[in-house]
């Protein structure tokens, strides 16, 4: 299992830099390291790919205080560790005739100043991506996956260059490719869209 330490030296290894001794130690490179690993671990978590080992799932209760305006009438508290919803309520979308609406489509839900606000009866169930903090957490893919990002990112600031990019993105890409070979990502459900069919069908 990988430090925070760890990373960062394979990060350092990417930049073809020496090791440090820790994130902390005080040296340029450490620093610059320390300062945007936080950032980017994040980053990684809020966008795409999902990863497995940072999925979470929760029931949440309802506050009791239905939103102040608009179409929702309950209100839940999202978890103190949450990044972004993947899954609310216990069913998927379904049909959208996606190929035949022009306007917008009203959601089933909306998430508001660390709300859920839908009408969904408690207890509401909730499939996330947490805010995962422990390194021994981490698939090892990921690890590769955030060095190489953290790489990518503070290449310029630490090697006063930015030859070393390439590489790095490289290094992301091979990860990722990995990865998805391993099955140590989450992958979507897959809906067919619906299209003008349906809608004769309906008339």
């Amino acid at each position: 299992m990988a430090s925070q330490t760890d990373i960062g030296n394979l990060t350092c290894t990417i930049l073809g830099k020496p090791p440090i001794s820790s994130l902390s130690e005080g040296s340029k490179r450490a620093s610059v390291l320390q300062a945007n690993y936080d950032l980017i671990r994040r980053k990684l978590l809020m966008g795409r790919p999902v990863w497995r080992f940072s999925v979470k799932r929760t029931t949440l209760a309802q506050t009791g205080v239905a939103p102040a305006s608009g179409p929702y009438t309950a209100t839940y508290n999202l978890p103190s560790d949450y990044i972004r919803a993947l899954q609310v309520g216990d069913t998927y979308a379904g049909l959208d005739l996606s190929d035949y609406r022009m306007g917008p489509i009203d959601a089933d839900y909306q998430i508001e100043g660390g709300q859920i606000l839908c009408d969904y009866g408690s207890p509401l169930s909730l499939q996330y991506v947490y805010d995962v903090t422990n390194t021994a957490q981490f698939d090892p893919q990921f690890v590769v996956y955030f060095a190489a990002e953290l790489a990518w990112w503070c290449c310029e600031a630490i090697t006063e260059s930015l030859d070393r990019q390439t590489a790095a993105n490289d290094r992301k890409k091979q990860a990722l490719s990995d990865a998805a070979a391993s099955n140590a990502l989450v992958r979507a459900p897959e809906h067919p869209a619906d299209d003008t069919w349906i809608l004769a069908r309906l008339q």
